[in-house]
Parts: C-alpha cells; structure tokens; sequence
C-alpha cells in the first residue's frame, strides 16, 4: 500500500493507545496516527506516530489544532485539514481524543 489514497488523501492507520514504539509508518505504508487526548499534545506521540485531531464540522481548520496535533479529516473533507482515509483502525469510542458528554448529577 502507497502512503497516498488514489484520491490524493493519506492513508492513516489509528492506534488506539500505544505503549511500546511503532514510529511513523505502518508496516504496510500508512502513517500511524493517534487521537489527540485534550491538552497540550504536540506533533508527535511518545511511540512515534503523529497526534492528530479528527475534525468532523465544516469549519475551516488550520492545518495546526490549539494542542500542536494535526487537523484532519476523513470523507467528507474540511476546509484546512488534511485529507486521511483509514486503513486500520477508527476515531471510535474507545480511541483516546473521542469527546464523551459528562454528567454531573
């Protein structure tokens, strides 16, 4: 697998919560990628891969979130994100940097 989608988007593969080194790239091309946790997070996750944010509102994003990760967006595409397709993985509810409603009773 090529680095790049045919549609010119990137192929990422979402890690859900590394705890030993994977670096950059997948074995099969992609780039590993982990879900912003909130905060003050940089470019790049301790295990190598890049922080990113999943953006899925049609604000125009710089290609820079607040916390240091990357803005980015998979089908449909945002304005000012990078376009991802996912070939492993998801920003599902178990993935760090998911927003969840907090009750308080």
């Amino acid at each position: 697998m090529a680095l790049h989608a045919p549609d010119g988007s990137i192929n990422i593969t979402v890690l859900s919560s590394p705890s030993q080194y994977t670096g950059l790239f997948a074995a099969d091309g992609s780039m590993n990628v982990v879900a912003s946790s909130g905060g003050y997070v940089g470019a790049a996750h301790p295990c190598g891969a890049a922080w990113v944010t999943n953006n899925t509102s049609n604000n125009t994003f710089s290609i820079r979130a607040p916390d240091g990760s990357s803005n980015i967006s998979v089908s449909p595409y945002f304005t000012g994100t990078q376009r991802c397709t996912i070939v492993s993985g998801s920003f599902g509810p178990s993935t760090p940097g998911a927003i969840f409603p907090i009750i308080i009773p």
